[in-house]
């Protein structure tokens, strides 16, 4: 899948796409992250980070 993520990155459209996912991820793994996270947003947390990584996966396999 490397390869194909570097592949990816020569398309500007589709490195916005990625960049933008990657930027909500992080966010989303620092507010996971804080002690004052109350379990049922960590959860919610959790569940859009694995939708997150579902749909760099489309749009990674898409550009395959």
């Amino acid at each position: 899948m490397k390869h194909t993520a570097w592949l990816a990155l020569d398309d500007v459209a589709i490195h916005s796409l990625l960049l933008d996912i990657a930027r909500l991820h992080v966010k989303f793994a620092l507010e996971h992250s804080d002690k004052n996270t109350l379990p049922s947003r960590k959860e919610v947390i959790r569940a859009e980070i694995q939708r997150l990584r579902m749909e760099r996966d489309r749009i990674l396999e898409r550009k395959a």
